[in-house]
């Protein structure tokens, strides 16, 4: 169990006997320290650009194959959004419920997460997933409509190996690709990001079993992704935990690691079909010059950039991100 953001809190947190204190009437007293931090935590939540951009999106929530989907409009078209590692789809928020005026738009919860988490299931590879998309679209009759396929950072390489697989697609948009050469590029990368984020990548048994800790205490877990992670709408702080070991290591390994999105994206190329490379200038996940390169090498491929992001882009910058999405 990985949490969303920075993961669990390393300090800030009272001691246990600072936690409740009393004046001599019996009142109970916050300490200074506790204050202190709350009142951090307060500013920094209060001025991320997440927080004051994310609302729930709207629509229906339904069961199409293993996923649980939010669907909303009806059209001649789909578009499709696909969720990064540990998060769900409600990072997609109300600003993307736009989509919908001129089609379906379709969120799941990726196989393994948020509320399509699986805890008797043992196989969250690329193929897993892919087949879950599959029997999702189908279940929902929209199969075979002409489809635009978004997703962000693991989500975005899932966009790639499904858009390819599907021959309705008619655009792609991703988001924070992490598009990795092999498996040692993909390390290097992360010892850009979190402390929490470099210890679970590291697959080692002290990571399995504080992942097996949070997930046999995941309310408390949940709590805890929230008090680590201010600059985190609260829901979706709390949805970043909801996943297992299992389906983590599916989605880095067989996923982000995994080979072929340059495969599929020559596909796509081949058959003509638009693909745009957006990141934020801040993002550290991407590989600094991989999009430019691509974009170089497919014509087919446009880079964007976001000015002030970084990779919570979808989540923070949802108006401009739908935009991308819409535009021709």
């Amino acid at each position: 169990m990985v949490a969303s953001g920075t993961g669990l809190p390393s300090h800030g947190l009272p001691r246990p006997r600072e936690a409740i204190r009393r004046d001599r009437s019996g009142r109970v007293v916050a300490p200074a320290g506790l204050a202190a931090t709350w009142a951090a935590w307060k500013v920094r939540h209060a001025a991320s650009p997440a927080v004051r951009a994310w609302q729930p999106g709207a629509g229906n929530r339904r069961g199409a194959g293993p996923l649980s989907v939010r669907v909303l409009g009806e059209g001649p078209s789909a578009v499709v959004l696909l969720h990064g590692l540990t998060g769900s789809g409600d990072g997609f928020g109300a600003g993307f419920d736009v989509l919908s005026d001129r089609g379906r738009l379709v969120v799941p919860d990726l196989l393994g997460f948020g509320r399509s988490m699986d805890l008797e299931r043992s196989d969250f590879g690329l193929q897993a997933h892919l087949d879950a998309l599959d029997a999702m679209v189908a279940e929902l009759s929209v199969a075979g409509l002409p489809l635009t396929v978004a997703g962000h950072s693991m989500g975005a390489v899932l966009a790639l190996h499904w858009a390819a697989r599907r021959p309705e697609t008619r655009r792609v948009v991703l988001f924070c690709a992490p598009l990795y050469e092999d498996t040692a590029e993909a390390k290097g990368r992360m010892r850009h990001m979190g402390l929490v984020e470099r210890f679970f990548a590291l697959e080692s048994p002290l990571s399995a079993f504080a992942c097996a800790l949070m997930c046999r205490y995941r309310g408390i877990a949940q709590w805890l992704a929230v008090a680590s992670s201010p600059q985190w709408p609260v829901h979706l702080a709390r949805m970043g935990v909801l996943h297992s070991w299992s389906s983590y290591l599916g989605g880095m390994n067989g996923i982000v690691q995994g080979p072929g999105w340059r495969e599929a994206m020559a596909e796509l190329n081949a058959r003509r079909v638009p693909m745009v490379l957006a990141e934020g200038a801040h993002d550290r996940v991407p590989v600094p010059g991989c999009a430019t390169a691509l974009a170089e090498r497919f014509e087919c491929a446009a880079v964007l950039v976001h000015p002030t992001a970084g990779h919570d882009l979808p989540v923070s910058y949802p108006n401009w991100c739908a935009e991308l999405i819409l535009a021709r």
